[in-house]
């Protein structure tokens, strides 16, 4: 582990901070990534250091979520893994954006479709009456195309309505089923995961009770039932933890105890 503070470097796998106040969660923070100063170099936390990375008196935990990210860092496994990962790629090729929907085209009324059709008629019996009787049908085949045009481009645009309206229902029913479909398989992973979770802690559940009575802290009736600084101390024992613990709570008489006791880099603030 290599940090920097202030223009001054510190190495090792014990870093004591006290005198420097400064605040263990900006250590925590650059550790996880989340910051780039002070600068940090030491192996990628795992997923157990959201949980138990920063150790301070004022802190809450969820025992049971922290020990199976610890169980994970041990590399332990779990029968619904292949669910959750098939889950997990569902979710992610789930297309979830609203759709891009044309704009939509005004209706030709049918009464307007209506009433061209018979001027196309009326001027097509018009037309053939002239025809018959030898007239000048001239000015007849003028209204006919004028009013066959009419009735063409208005059948267009309703045809073209329909075919928009259509497609905004096609579009907007299948964004509908792909939130469902999320819906759904969130709700499919949330269970998986709260499975697994209970897997990992009962598989866990002896080697957290022998954590729990090797780290500093009030005796609980049960391990899981430890306040959160004793439960988090006994999650980082139990776990691998090769990024630096940032240490703010006084249990232990020395960062160095701390570190041999977590099998862990400590950074004491």
């Amino acid at each position: 582990m290599k940090l920097r503070i202030a223009g001054t470097t510190y190495t090792g796998a014990v870093v004591d901070l006290r005198t420097r106040n400064v605040d263990g969660r900006t250590i925590a923070a650059s550790i996880s990534g989340q910051r780039c100063l002070p600068v940090v170099s030491c192996p990628e936390p795992p997923s157990v250091y959201a949980y138990a990375g920063h150790i301070h008196s004022s802190m809450g935990l969820r025992t049971r979520t922290a020990l199976a990210a610890a169980a994970r860092s041990r590399g332990y496994e779990t029968p619904q893994d292949d669910a959750i990962a098939e889950c997990r790629a569902q979710l992610a090729e789930l297309e979830c954006s609203p759709p891009e929907l044309p704009a939509p085209v005004d209706p030709v009324p049918e009464s307007t479709i209506d009433g061209l059709q018979e001027a196309v008629a009326t001027h097509r019996g018009r037309l053939t009456a002239r025809q018959a009787v030898g007239a000048d049908d001239g000015a007849a085949q003028a209204d006919l195309r004028d009013a066959a045009t009419e009735l063409s481009e208005r059948e267009t645009r309703r045809a073209a309505a329909r075919e928009t309206r259509e497609l905004r229902r096609e579009r907007a029913r299948a964004y509908r089923d792909s939130l469902e479909e999320q819906r759904r398989l969130a709700d499919e992973l949330a269970n998986l995961r709260r499975s697994a979770r209970a897997t990992l802690v009962d598989r866990c559940a002896e080697p957290f009770a022998r954590a729990i009575e090797a780290v500093p802290g009030p005796d609980p009736d049960s391990p899981l039932d430890a306040d959160p600084v004793t439960a988090a101390l006994g999650v980082l024992r139990f776990a691998k933890t090769p990024a630096p613990v940032v240490l703010g709570a006084d249990r232990f008489r020395s960062p160095t105890a701390a570190s041999d006791c977590l099998d862990a880099p400590v950074i004491r603030c």
